[in-house]
């Protein structure tokens, strides 16, 4: 049992490969934003806002709020990398004269 926590503490505190080797793949971005906006949508259907207790809105302002945050910085993040992509150089070929 000791081994099984230790190794999940351990994946806890790793970053996934993904996050190592740069931006999320765009699949991956689009479905996080579809679910988020599912998910605001589903709360404001459950319960709409004008009926929330005070301690339930100040909680679903907050998660708005991150959400909203959370999908600005996917973009960023995929903005700036297609800023690196249009900005690399291309290869130059360049001639070379042998005596």
């Amino acid at each position: 049992m000791a081994s099984n926590k230790e190794s999940s503490e351990e994946r806890q505190e790793r970053p996934s490969q993904s996050f190592k080797d740069g931006p999320l793949p765009q699949d991956t971005v689009v479905h996080l934003m579809r679910s988020g906006t599912e998910f605001l949508a589903a709360m404001d259907t459950l319960m709409p806002r004008n009926v929330m207790p005070p301690e339930v809105k100040v909680h679903y302002n907050n998660i708005r709020k991150e959400t909203l945050l959370l999908f600005r910085s996917f973009i960023d993040s995929q903005l700036k990398d297609m800023e690196k992509k249009k900005e690399a150089p291309a290869p130059r070929l360049r001639k070379i004269d042998l005596e």
